[in-house]
């Protein structure tokens, strides 16, 4: 597994996936988690963090931005954050399914609530 570039616009779609291009905030996620799909290639994150983390974020991501020693800063937050949803997935993945992409879910929807066993 290699890290991602953060400024990486997805211009194509990722190995495994469902080709479906979505807008707003982070593909992965989204498409991991059944997001709303609308023109354009990416789709809203329909997640919360934390306001302490969010304002991490937003900090780091500016700072990258003016870091001159930073060869490739984020284009973006949604840059950030994807990238490190990519790397997240690609890390659970390798450690549990064998580096494996996940089987597509039964069902489009997450089910909110306690985790599906």
């Amino acid at each position: 597994m290699s890290p991602k570039p953060f400024g990486d616009n997805g211009s194509g779609p990722k190995e495994g996936g469902s080709g479906g291009r979505t807008t707003g905030g982070s593909s992965i996620l989204g498409k991991l988690i059944g997001g709303q799909q609308v023109p354009g290639g990416k789709t809203k994150v329909p997640a919360y963090v934390s306001n302490e983390l969010l304002e991490r974020l937003r900090d780091t991501v500016v700072g990258l931005q003016r870091d001159p020693g930073v060869e490739t800063p984020p284009v973006s937050l949604s840059a950030f954050v994807e990238a490190a949803i990519e790397l997240a997935v690609e890390e659970a993945e390798e450690q549990h399914n064998d580096g494996r992409r996940y089987p597509p879910r039964p069902n489009r929807q997450l089910k909110t609530g306690p985790p599906v066993r």
